[in-house]
This record gives structure tokens, sequence and C-alpha cells, in this order.
């Protein structure tokens, strides 16, 4: 707008609905928490409070229930639908490194353990932190009449843990500048020269690679200013034509190299390019 070139609004998939439903405050893996902590808590417990809160017509486009299953979900990812089946997430949930084995790990003067903590600090930090919140237990009245408590350990949970990590991702991420290298795997054997096309392709759209290549070519992701254009193509064009003013000399060199007017745009004090065009 500020350039005032022609421009449309280019449609993305937008994943943050989902996100929300996922790491959310009342979202599917604080409600599988809250769920194992209950003395009560099962798996049928956990999955009828996500059909309770997802199920609805607001939830529609990214959380459905099996037609033929009451112990299931699907989530509808951005690369596809995931079918989750909930029989023993409530037992799994809990299966986390006891205390004493943790204390123990950490302890030991072993060379592989202590380069494995080092190599897992964030992991164990997350279960440290954990074990350390403490909350106080209901008062119960003693034999003499007086009321009294103890602060019990509250357990870190593999879905609290996970969660707790990935905080710690984003912020790295948000810290840092971000280079991302994608690894595609080309076959599932692990064969030298075998190239698997479908399996690359469900991997290149689940990483976004599609989505972003087709963003990229639906807009202008190459931007120079005037100068910096002439600066670098000005010997594309015979020396006759060249100009005084910047904005007439990238006029004169678009129109003889680029033969389609559509491949680029020329805004008030830069050149906007499609995808491709100035490495071509």
């Amino acid at each position: 707008m500020k350039e005032q070139i022609k421009w449309t609004f280019i449609d993305f998939s937008d994943n943050t609905p989902t996100i929300e439903m996922l790491e959310g405050r009342l979202g599917i893996l604080a409600l599988l928490d809250e769920e194992s902590r209950l003395l009560s808590g099962s798996d049928q417990g956990y999955v009828n409070k996500l059909y309770q809160h997802f199920g609805t017509p607001a939830h529609k486009k990214i959380f459905t229930k099996p037609r033929f299953s009451n112990t299931a979900f699907t989530v509808h990812h951005y690369a596809c639908d995931v079918t989750y089946e909930c029989e023993g997430f409530i037992e799994k949930n809990k299966d986390t490194v006891p205390d004493e084995l943790l204390a123990v790990l950490q302890a030991s003067s072993f060379e592989f353990f202590e380069s494995s903590e080092i190599r897992f600090g964030d992991r164990f930090s997350h279960l440290n932190a954990s074990y350390a919140e403490l909350k106080p237990a209901k008062t119960e009245p003693t034999a003499a009449g007086r009321g009294g408590g103890r602060a019990v350990a509250r357990k870190a949970t593999l879905g609290s843990t996970f969660k707790s990590s990935l905080i710690t991702l984003m912020d790295t991420i948000n810290n840092t500048k971000v280079h991302y290298i994608r690894c595609v795997k080309p076959n599932e054997a692990k064969t030298p020269w075998a190239f698997d096309a479908p399996l690359v392709l469900n991997q290149l759209r689940a990483c976004g690679v599609l989505e972003t290549i087709r963003i990229s070519c639906a807009g202008y992701p190459s931007r120079w200013s005037f100068a910096e254009f002439v600066d670098r193509y000005y010997m594309l064009v015979h020396s006759k034509q060249w100009a005084s003013d910047p904005r007439t000399f990238c006029e004169t060199i678009l129109s003889n190299v680029i033969t389609l007017p559509d491949k680029y745009q020329i805004g008030l004090s830069k050149v906007f390019f499609r995808a491709g065009q100035v490495r071509s």
C-alpha cells in the first residue's frame, strides 16, 4: 500500500485455531493433565471432556468425533487428518521418571551420565521444575482437633513436560535469527539412489514447503530500490538509453529484458518482482 502497487490478498492456511486447541489453557494437553491428576481419572473421562469442549460447530473444521468410535477423536492438522485412539492415554501420561532414579542420574559421576545430562539438560530441568512445584494439601483435622497439612509434590506428566519443552523452543526461536534446513527422507528403506515420489511429496506438504512456494509465487518476494537495481543491471541496455532518473532508468531496463509485464511492478521507490525473475 505504501508503494501504491496493485495487489490482492493472498489466501493462506492459518493453523492458529489448531495450535490453540492443542496448547491452550483448556486445550487437549491441558485436559489430559487435568484428567491424569484425578483419582478417578480415566481414558473415557478424558475423551468425553474433549467431546464436550471441542465437539461443537465452532470447532468442526479442526476437531471431529469418529462416527463409529466413542474412545477416539480426529484432529484436522495442517498436513492431514489424524485420528487418535485414547486407550492408554492416562496411564502413558503418568509414566514419568521416578524422583529417586532422576536424583541418582543427576548425582552420578559416571562420564556417560554427565554427558547425557549436558545433552538433555533442558529435559531434566523441565522435570525438576515440575517436581519442585509444591501445593498445599487439604487441611485435615488431627486427633487433637488441630488443623494440619503437608505439601504434596506435583509431579510432571509427559504432557506437561512436552508443553514446557515447546515453550522453551518458542522462546529460543523468538530470541534468535532462525535459518531452517529441511531434511527430506527419499525412501523408507534408507536405500541409496531410491526416490519415493509420493513419500517425498507428503513430507514437502507436511513441512509447509509447497504452501510457502505457492504464497511466494503469488506475491512479489524480490524487492529492489531503484538505485540498487540500476547499479546492478545498467549494462543490460545500450548506453544511449541510460537515464539520469533512477525510476526512468529502471523502466527502460525492464521493458528491454522482461517481456511479461505481470512479472514485476514498479512502486514509488522500489521494483517488485515475482519469484525467480531476478535470478533468471
